[in-house]
């Protein structure tokens, strides 16, 4: 009896070879690009529930502002809490010292200390990594450390950067109600202020508003772009003008901004009509961009 079966021959094989490598070859890019999606959606996620908590607490402690950490006049020496470990101490939302998952970090997170050295610097990945709340400052390092005494009792991971009035380490103007949020109990400035809790009524476009976005550590607005020295923005998701950021407002919602979206703060050569035409549009760093800026 003939049998009708016959093996591949070489040429075959090979030939199905290159169909599997052209189509792997096609597909690939596609696959990876659909993971990077799924991460960029699920950052928005975590942000929009970041987002509502910031709004609950909002409303639970009468309007005003979680800080963005809290601190004792100009001293340097004494550990910072942070608005992770606020949240997570006061049940609003439970975090971890995970780099890859918790509600306090982007799952496109670089596993690198963001702040170690004091600043980003001009590594591009560093604002795309991590910092470790609660914190102390020491010579121009930033050392996670527990405050069991004021109810913080763990060490939290966070990937985020807070929209903050951040003048610490020196004597430097206090503008109260600048941004979302301020290291409260900083001062005095050079203008005799204390820093103050932040509350919802200095916000004219809540909408508008950023309350955190990719990043870390808080402050330096005049520092935001692609390439710029010491940026605490982590550009993590593809988007225009080289990445882009998710981030939250005031009023509780999350999207993704572009890198050419996000705007600069005054500062370090800024000039008013630049950062006022950046701040003028869906997204602003200032609370009330009229007084601060003349935005209409």
């Amino acid at each position: 009896m003939n049998d009708s079966r016959r093996a591949f021959t070489l040429i075959e094989l090979l030939v199905v070879i290159a169909i599997i490598g052209v189509l792997l070859a096609i597909l690939l890019p596609s696959l990876g690009s659909a993971r990077r999606n799924a991460r960029t959606t699920a950052c928005g996620a975590i942000l929009r529930g970041g987002g509502q908590a910031f709004v609950i607490y909002n409303n639970e402690h009468k309007e005003i502002v979680v800080p963005s950490y809290n601190m004792t006049g100009l001293d340097t020496t004494e550990p910072l809490d942070g608005w992770a470990p606020i949240l997570d101490r006061d049940g609003y939302m439970s975090g971890s010292r995970e780099t890859k998952r918790g509600p306090f970090v982007c799952p496109d997170t670089v596993d690198v200390e963001g702040m170690r050295g004091g600043q980003t610097g001009t590594d591009p990945q560093k604002p795309k990594g991590w910092m470790d709340w609660p914190n102390i400052r020491t010579g121009n390092d930033n050392i996670a450390t527990e405050i069991p005494e004021r109810g913080f009792e763990r060490i939290l991971r966070v990937s985020y950067w807070i929209n903050a009035l951040n003048p610490i380490g020196g004597s430097t103007q206090v503008d109260p109600d600048l941004h979302y949020t301020a290291s409260v109990g900083y001062g005095p400035g050079s203008n005799g202020l204390v820093v103050q809790p932040t509350k919802v009524s200095a916000f004219m476009r809540p909408s508008a508003l950023v309350t955190v976005a990719d990043g870390v550590y808080a402050g330096r607005h005049r520092d935001n772009k692609i390439g710029r020295a010491n940026s605490r923005i982590g550009y993590r998701h593809p988007g225009k003008g080289g990445g882009a950021v998710n981030a939250a407002f005031a009023d509780g919602h999350a999207r993704v901004v572009s890198a050419d979206e996000f705007p600069r703060g005054l500062g370090a050569g800024n000039t008013l009509d630049e950062v006022r035409a950046e701040n003028q549009g869906e997204i602003t760093l200032y609370s009330n961009p009229e007084k601060y800026l003349g935005v209409p």
